[in-house]
């Protein structure tokens, strides 16, 4: 019976495509369409610099998907980097890792972002201020609620319909990144552009005091915009060909989602020029659109965005409510024979969907609480989880190097073996796409697993970069008031689940 319902799970249900457009989906929200005026004032007007923020701000997704791209090689077992957490690093720490990715992390995520949704559609739909005044906040979390409900259920009972909701969303969200990183290419081609790249121009800009490397600060924030990439590990045991698709996926998605970001902030600093984009904020969007299409289009950059936020709404339970049923597996969550249970009616384990829900209801609950009571500061409660994450992260990335020398001493034989044969072809392909990374010559060096120059780029330059730059992102984060309180409140509930784990293994 049991590994009747192992195999369930282990149905072949998504393709290479789907684990791109989860990673991309989740990782492209609502965030980046509002983000080019930040990214502007903060480097004093100047394009140069701001695409030189967009790349220091994608170090931890690049070169951390690279790292994971190894880790995804050698395992396919239920909760991806779960799994990657219980075979290669020590057991406190593995179980740290698990619980906070998969009770604090993605139910967190899942809260806020279901709270963005109901944001977005009382904008599109004109419901702010329809149910009385001072309602605002509450008609949103309401209509976030329905959303996240109505999302959880079709991905228990129709998850094929969630991957192909997912792939929809992310070919949406695409559209207008490209099309206003093809309107830049066009308008800088005929010599209409505004501001040419790396002419800084006075305006709000000069008023923040921009000087020296300052503006490096700022890159930490728009990091949050390439946060979600490590999701997709949760789908590898449904994931076709698993060793060779998720690495590739690892790999490509992030330089996509790099790629679409640069096209995105360049044409639109091109088309309308960094002086309007800083003066126009976050309508500067809605500015590009009307003013190629008429007064009519300022409203589809909030139909962007809302349709945006709700693929990475689906794309994160889509990722969580496995997590239950990855952590009961290893006997970490409580009620672990039920919680492991999939149902044979739904091919799903359903009291895992139902763990998952209410811990990010859970979390809803205190997202209300911090909102409402301004705990936060300029902020909400996923900035602190994302961080926290962040941070977390750097145990599988320092790890990475180990691993590849064969020197973790807890990778199993069944994980040696994978990595000695099965992750061997993938090793190659993954290998020629870090090259492109690394250098302009990759190609000669694609196919050779052992050529030295790309063993070190991926052994570890890679690891060291998502390090570096996870602790930075991560720790620039935590720095900010009102968020260590956060901090300590996830520190005790992570030594209470260590309790109670001692407690029953009694």
């Amino acid at each position: 019976m049991a590994e009747n319902q192992t195999d369930a799970m282990h149905e072949k249900r998504y393709s290479l495509v789907t684990a791109l457009c989860m990673i991309i989906g989740i990782c492209i929200g609502s965030g980046i369409y509002f983000k080019a005026d930040n990214v502007l004032i903060a480097t004093g007007g100047s394009v140069a610099l701001g695409v030189a923020m967009f790349c220091i701000a994608s170090v931890v997704i690049v070169f951390g998907g690279l790292t994971l791209s190894v880790y995804a090689a050698r395992s396919e077992a239920a909760g991806g980097l779960l799994s990657y957490a219980d075979t290669y690093l020590p057991k406190p720490l593995a179980r740290a890792f698990n619980w906070n990715f998969a009770i604090l992390y993605l139910p967190v995520i899942s809260a806020v972002l279901s709270w963005v949704v109901g944001v977005y559609f009382c904008m599109v739909f004109g419901l702010d201020g329809a149910f009385g005044e001072g309602n605002a906040f509450a008609v949103q979390m309401v209509f976030g609620l329905v959303f996240f409900l109505l999302c959880s259920l079709w991905n228990v009972f129709a998850p094929k319909l969630s991957g192909y909701f997912q792939n929809a969303t992310t070919l949406v969200k695409m559209l207008p990144l490209v099309a206003v990183g093809v309107a830049g290419i066009a308008y800088g081609a005929m010599g209409e552009a505004g501001t040419v790249a790396g002419e800084a121009v006075a305006g709000p800009a000069s008023a923040s005091g921009v000087g020296g490397l300052a503006w490096l600060a700022a890159a930490a924030p728009i990091a949050f915009s390439f946060d979600g990439w490590s999701m997709s590990t949760g789908i590898a045991p449904e994931l076709r060909d698993s060793r060779r698709n998720l690495p590739r996926a690892l790999v490509v998605a992030p330089l996509v989602v790099l790629a679409l970001y640069l096209a995105y902030f360049v044409g639109l600093s091109t088309v309308l020029g960094p002086q309007t984009v800083m003066s126009a904020g976050d309508g500067s969007l809605g500015l590009f659109f009307s003013s190629l299409f008429g007064p009519g289009a300022a409203m589809l950059p909030n139909v962007i965005a809302l349709v945006s936020v709700m693929g990475s709404v689906n794309g994160v339970v889509l990722s969580m409510l496995r997590m239950p049923y990855a952590l009961a597996q290893r006997g970490d969550f409580p009620f672990a024979e039920r919680v492991a249970r999939v149902s044979p009616r739904v091919g799903f384990p359903v009291w895992s969907a139902v763990a998952g829900a209410a811990m990010t209801l859970a979390w809803m609950a205190v997202h209300v609480v911090a909102t409402t009571g301004g705990l936060i500061p300029n902020g909400d409660i996923s900035e602190v989880s994302v961080a926290f994450n962040m941070v977390l992260l750097c145990a599988l990335f320092v790890r990475e190097p180990a691993l590849r020398r064969g020197r973790v001493a807890g990778e199993t034989g069944v994980a040696a073996a994978a990595a000695g044969s099965g992750s061997d072809a993938v090793a190659g392909e993954v290998d020629g796409a870090a090259a492109a990374v690394g250098s302009g010559s990759a190609a000669a060096a694609g196919s050779v697993d052992g050529a030295a120059g790309v063993d070190v780029f991926r052994g570890v330059v890679a690891p060291v970069l998502a390090t570096v730059g996870s602790l930075f992102v991560g720790g620039s984060a935590l720095m900010s008031p009102g968020r260590w309180e956060f901090v300590a409140v996830y520190l005790v509930l992570l030594a209470a689940l260590f309790i109670w784990r001692r407690h029953s293994e009694r």
